[in-house]
């Protein structure tokens, strides 16, 4: 019985294929020409680019392919100030990161001090009373830790309303209280009391309070009640 020449050259061929992909493949690892020359940091402000590529575990040296982006992605990810990173290759020899940075919204009184939390409630690191970053109080914490993510409703409220307040009246704020019933409390730097009542409604609250604060000044001001018909309660 004999075997068909097509059959034969098939074999051959895929024999021949086989060995072109291994010798390939051999050229590639080997070839200094894709060795790790430059490593480049995209997106951070707040972690020096030496810091990420210290994370990274990437060398210089090291073959491109040789490179795990995945794992490298996770040492990454262990820093609470990173949200998301993603690494990618640019041949011959070049790997980009790109980190995607979390970013404080609130501070949470601690035990020394304050905690920064970004807007899902993620720890970032503790902190004195600076910036634009009002205060939430009324929260229970337990010395929560860098990265810890806080499952707290009275700070979930507050996140929430922090996340629809424009930037000119969260700049003016400096606590956010949130009581037992869910009702949220403004406190200005001016020390001016805002009582919002249940976060609903809340872009019409919002605005009715910034025309409050422009036309009044704070000094006449004993408190903003907007919790139902909106009161102006001046000081005597």
């Amino acid at each position: 019985m004999s075997i068909p020449r097509h059959t034969g050259r098939n074999l051959t061929e895929r024999i021949l294929f086989a060995f072109v992909v291994l010798l390939a493949a051999f050229i590639l690892l080997g070839s200094p020409l894709f060795e790790v020359r430059e490593i480049e940091v995209k997106g951070n402000t707040l972690l020096p680019d030496k810091k990420i590529v210290e994370l990274s575990g990437i060398a210089s040296g090291t073959n491109i392919f040789k490179v795990n982006l995945k794992e490298s992605a996770s040492r990454i990810r262990t820093v609470p100030f990173i949200k998301d990173v993603r690494l990618t290759r640019e041949f011959p020899s070049r790997i980009v990161i790109s980190v995607e940075e979390r970013k404080a919204v609130a501070l949470i009184p601690v035990k020394d001090g304050f905690m920064q939390v970004d807007r899902e409630g993620v720890c970032l690191q503790e902190s004195g009373v600076t910036g634009s970053l009002p205060v939430v109080t009324g929260v229970l914490t337990h010395a929560p830790a860098p990265g810890q993510v806080i499952h707290d409703a009275k700070l979930g409220t507050a996140l929430q309303v922090i996340d629809q307040l424009p930037g000119s009246l969260c700049s003016k704020l400096s606590e956010i209280h949130v009581n037992d019933q869910g009702q949220v409390v403004f406190y200005t730097l001016d020390g001016v009391e805002c009582r919002m009542g249940t976060p609903v409604d809340l872009p019409e609250k919002v605005g009715i309070l910034l025309q409050v604060l422009e036309q009044v000044s704070s000094r006449q001001i004993d408190y903003i009640d907007l919790s139902g018909v909106p009161v102006v309660k001046y000081a005597r």
